[in-house]
């Protein structure tokens, strides 16, 4: 659990017809900080996204769908909603290590790769991360996974975009062969472990080099 976080929850598009605040308007995902002034304040921030918004997890999919016909990629694919809740504080209570804790899902469209028909799926991920930054140290807590920066500031954006790509399954398929389409049992006649495209480029967007 966080130490000593303070509550400042953060949302979009509030109500209609009412004014702004400017500095309401300004999105906490994209803003850049150190980790440290993140928990610090204890940002929280909630919201819901649209895949769009988010480049690597929207090129990972465009890729996907790329290997069906124009007139079967879904048109709207690029809106699927993105539900984020991100808390910030501290992993200690000496309030050194910058943690982050939060909840993300989403539903977006996928390839079957038995099929090769377009059909939706959820992801879930949970955070429990230690924020490291370049040069920082940490002791690692179990509790924990130690996320490290690629820079002494950070995006949430960019967190959320990687926890996304991560929890994209490598093969995905429908839950039963008896939904796929009219070339699933030709497919599921291929040689086994053959790699498929989609699990390959996001085997490439997962390796930092």
């Amino acid at each position: 659990m966080l130490s000593n976080q303070t509550s400042v929850t953060t949302f979009f598009d509030s109500m209609e017809n009412c004014p702004y605040d400017a500095r309401a308007m300004a999105n906490p995902l994209t803003d850049r900080a150190l980790p440290a002034q993140l928990a610090a304040s204890g940002q929280v921030i909630e919201t819901k996204g649209k895949l769009s918004e988010f480049p690597r997890l929207r090129m990972l999919v465009e890729a996907d769908l790329a290997r069906v016909t124009r007139a079967k990629i879904p048109q709207k694919w690029r809106d699927a909603p993105i539900d984020i809740r991100l808390a910030f504080g501290w992993a200690d209570v000496r309030r050194q290590i910058p943690a982050l804790e939060g909840q993300i899902s989403a539903r977006i469209d996928a390839v079957c790769q038995r099929c090769l028909e377009p059909f939706e799926i959820s992801l879930n991920a949970q955070l429990k991360l230690m924020l490291l930054i370049p040069g920082g140290d940490a002791t690692a807590f179990e509790e924990y996974e130690i996320w490290e920066t690629a820079e002494d500031t950070v995006r949430p954006l960019d967190i959320v975009d990687e926890v996304l790509i991560m929890a994209m399954p490598l093969s995905a398929a429908h839950d039963d062969s008896a939904m796929c389409g009219p070339l699933a049992k030709k497919l599921l006649t291929e040689e086994p472990g053959k790699v498929r495209p989609f699990a390959d480029l996001k085997s490439q967007m997962r390796d930092p080099n």
